[in-house]
């Protein structure tokens, strides 16, 4: 492939976006982005394979859809930074089990090839059945610790310990502060976290429904509920209706996954400060709004 043909499958909106972004333990977006075209014509050839469909874009990667030796598959070139370094190693860790099938990987430079999967994720079906399709993958996921995944205590606790935290209401971060050490005393319970499973990051492989895009942590397994709560959030309404929503939520969860209520709440509290922290940071205003009420909601 020639590196002009490979700089036309970079959308232009994907790369007004990233082009934006500071280094994070590696290059800034501008200096990924400049490099993504010679790394994606070195790849396809590299690897055998041929571009097969308009490209995909998440947050940080551009997936482009291909045919290999082995038939279809689809090829995820990442911005490398601290969120996705261990991608490749919590795939390989699940080998396909309730999660995107890994086919090959060169983690130095970010780049995955995966099975290809459907665009189906879980925005459409009844809100029920989409939380109950994301903690049934839980107990697939949630394998003993890799040594090399960051730890949830040290991580959380450095965001919560940001001066953009001084901003946000003090009860709910000494709150989040307070979970965050009692988790710390609960290390036997410690597993392999997906990070961010939420019901975009799940897809269908026409069968099943598949976890993807993994941000891997080591930490209690109610880390992984708050996701559900921030995603389809106009549906569940405000004041009371807010209230019943973000605990039924919760408790279709812990129902399907096992798992103690009492537990998981304050940690989805907890998980929305570090949220929050981060939006003060951003300057967005909704996403500190949101955070709070979830806060205000989960804890009611």
């Amino acid at each position: 492939m020639r590196v002009e043909d490979a700089a036309a499958l970079v959308p232009a909106p994907f790369a007004a976006r990233i082009g934006g972004l500071a280094p994070e333990g590696g290059p800034s977006g501008r200096e990924w982005l400049d490099s993504l075209p010679h790394l994606v014509a070195d790849i396809v050839t590299q690897w055998s394979l041929v571009p097969d469909g308009p490209p995909a874009v998440g947050r940080c990667a551009l997936v482009l859809p291909v045919r290999g030796p082995d038939g279809p598959a689809a090829l995820k070139l990442g911005w490398p930074h601290e969120d996705s370094a261990h991608e490749h190693l919590a795939l390989r860790a699940w080998d396909g089990r309730a999660a995107v099938e890994l086919l090959a990987a060169d983690p130095r430079r970010s780049v995955l090839l995966l099975e290809r999967l459907t665009t189906e994720d879980l925005s459409e079906p009844w809100d029920e059945e989409a939380v109950a399709a994301v903690a049934g993958l839980y107990a697939d996921l949630h394998l003993p610790p890799l040594p090399q995944v960051r730890s949830l205590g040290p991580w959380a606790g450095e965001v919560l310990a940001r001066p953009a935290a001084r901003s946000l209401p003090r009860r709910f971060v000494e709150q989040a502060r307070s979970t965050l050490r009692s988790l710390d005393t609960e290390e036997a319970d410690a597993r392999l976290l997906h990070g961010d499973l939420h019901y975009g990051n799940v897809l269908s492989d026409g069968t099943d429904w598949v976890a993807i895009d993994p941000k891997p942590l080591t930490g209690h397994p109610a880390w992984e509920v708050a996701p559900l709560l921030h995603n389809r959030t106009p549906e569940m309404g405000t004041g009371a209706a807010l209230r019943w929503s973000v605990h039924r939520r919760v408790e279709v969860a812990c129902e399907v996954a096992g798992l103690d209520e009492d537990v998981v709440r304050p940690v989805c509290a907890l998980r929305e400060m570090v949220h929050a922290v981060w939006a003060v940071e951003d300057g967005d205003e909704a996403r500190v709004s949101l955070a709070v009420a979830l806060v205000k909601a989960v804890g009611d």
